[in-house]
């Protein structure tokens, strides 16, 4: 079966699974490589994946697309190390958990910078979904880290940065072809993240390359399943598979490193998901009335 004939709800819950895989596999790697090695590797790799695109379609990169991706390249580069750093402090459903966050602030975000109108329940929704990320941090965790603290906290800021992202690819998602988008994407960060990750210690081996090659493999097929997805069915139906993340986050971590979640994680991200609902169900509500 191709994609282009798959069903849109398949392939986007296909989706989020590789993309939580690839959780778990930067995880693995943040075990025995620096945070921002990990960082560099994943976005190398998947630049290596993505090159394929370049033979669908006419594809062509101005001077306006690399300006304006260079910019954004650098809040991918920001979020994604943070995130990585999250995924190695904290349980992967928790941080999962807590991204969740991340829609919510788009609105915030797109008024700010665009001056796009904000309604009373963005702003309802936001303070809900805050009071669920407070939800999913209580409690103790099973076993007790060091680095807890500030896991929570770059998982936070991560969110923020990949809201601002969104908002962003806003503005280059009328002018750029998909294919551009999406190297380009992935280029920026590798080339941002380079310097400071040939300076860290230990550097990937011929061994750990599998593993490396795992992360852009998976990256990738998971982002154009979503492309794929959302290109032939309506977001409002689609958005409810985001959050099976939280269930498959909770098995990678519990498959691979033990982990167990709290229920504290399942009711605030319980808690936020229902708040991003709120807004889409609106959302299509209105479109409908119109």
């Amino acid at each position: 079966m191709r994609p282009s004939s798959a069903p849109p709800m398949l392939l986007a819950f296909l989706a989020i699974a590789l993309l939580c895989a690839m959780d778990a596999a930067i995880k693995l790697g943040a075990q025995t490589h620096a945070i921002i090695t990990v960082t560099f590797m994943r976005y190398a790799a998947g630049v290596l994946f993505a090159l394929p695109l370049l033979r669908f379609g006419k594809v062509s990169f101005s001077r306006d697309a690399l300006q304006g991706h260079a910019v954004r390249g650098l809040v991918i580069a920001a979020a994604a190390y943070l995130f990585f750093y999250g995924l190695w402090a904290i349980p992967i459903a928790e941080a999962i958990a807590i991204s969740f966050i991340a829609p919510l602030l788009v609105p915030l975000i797109a008024r700010v910078l665009l001056g796009e109108r904000m309604r009373a329940i963005n702003v309802a929704a936001c303070f809900i979904g805050f009071g669920g990320v407070l939800m999913t941090v209580t409690g103790h965790a099973d076993v007790p880290t060091p680095n807890r603290t500030e896991g929570i906290a770059a998982v936070f800021v991560s969110a923020v940065l990949y809201a601002l992202s969104i908002v962003l690819l806003r503005q280059r998602a009328t002018r750029d072809d998909p294919q551009v988008i999406s190297i380009l994407a992935a280029a920026f960060p590798a080339l941002y993240t380079a310097p400071f990750a040939l300076f860290a210690a230990p550097l990937p081996t011929s061994g750990t390359l599998p593993l490396f090659g795992l992360m852009g493999a998976l990256g990738t097929s998971g982002t154009l399943l979503l492309a794929f997805a959302y290109a032939r069915a309506e977001a409002q139906k689609l958005v409810v598979l985001e959050y099976t993340a939280l269930g498959w986050g909770a098995l990678f971590g519990w498959w691979l490193f033990s982990e167990h979640v709290r229920p504290e994680v399942v009711l605030g991200g319980g808690i936020v998901a229902g708040a991003c609902l709120m807004v889409a169900w609106s959302g299509r509500r209105k479109a409908v009335a119109v």
